[in-house]
């Protein structure tokens, strides 16, 4: 268990040390957070197709999608409480954030 903790904290950090070179006006948003049934994912351009992975706190990957538009919705009311990291992936940059379902 503290094996695949610390394999996520450096996941987590890697990400967001691999974002610095992101201007906050080009990186997604997430609303609400914390979220208990629908996730709202704005992105701030889409020139081509994003792909869409979220996954627990375990590293489990327990969605994977496609954004085709600026603003999307995804249900979370079936998914455990707890923390989840969204990961948006271009073909130049990928991008994560955490949100928590309640």
């Amino acid at each position: 268990m503290r094996i695949k903790l610390l394999f996520l904290l450096f996941f987590v950090s890697a990400f967001s040390f691999a974002q610095l070179n992101v201007d906050q006006k080009d990186e997604f948003t997430i609303s609400p957070n914390p979220a208990k049934n629908k996730l709202n994912i704005t992105l701030p351009s889409t020139d081509s197709d994003i792909k869409l992975e979220v996954f627990d706190v375990l590293g489990k990957r327990v969605y994977k999608g496609v954004l085709t538009r600026l603003e999307s919705s995804i249900n979370v009311s079936d998914w455990k409480n707890g923390v989840y990291l969204v990961r948006v992936t271009n073909d130049k940059v990928t991008q994560t954030k955490r949100f928590i379902k309640q």
